[in-house]
């Protein structure tokens, strides 16, 4: 490990690259436990985090990802979806913006109902 920090490689911020079956697939899950996510404070979604993880990796025994990988993917994708939509309407409110990525542009039109938005009731979350 000492040989890979000195290579200026960090093991606990490795980056994965997300085959599109799988972006699909962790997709696919988070809209179904979407009701859990939305009455679940993010402090206790931790188990709903590993369920989505062991489902990718019964889907995808090739490829494993970490709680914390599905979750940087899911806030990658959520904010790559944003980012996208403000280029295509020409950005009315000045946001600052970057290139999108592959995952942005094949992965936008699954993402435009913005399933993670509904409403929250905050009294069952305090």
């Amino acid at each position: 490990m000492a040989q890979l920090n000195a290579l200026g490689i960090g093991v606990i911020n490795f980056y994965v690259q997300w085959p599109d079956d799988a972006t699909r697939s962790l997709i696919q899950y988070r809209r179904a436990y979407q009701n859990d996510f939305a009455t679940t404070s993010i402090h206790d979604q931790k188990p709903i985090w590993w369920q989505i993880v062991q489902n990718i990796n019964t889907d995808h025994p090739n490829f494993t990802p970490s709680k914390n990988q599905c979750r940087n993917k899911w806030n990658a994708l959520k904010s790559g979806y944003e980012n996208l939509k403000r280029l295509l309407v020409g950005n009315p409110e000045g946001f600052p913006t970057r290139m999108p990525t592959l995952h942005d542009e094949r992965f936008h039109e699954e993402l435009s109902d913005k399933f993670w938005t509904t409403e929250r009731n905050y009294l069952l979350l305090n």
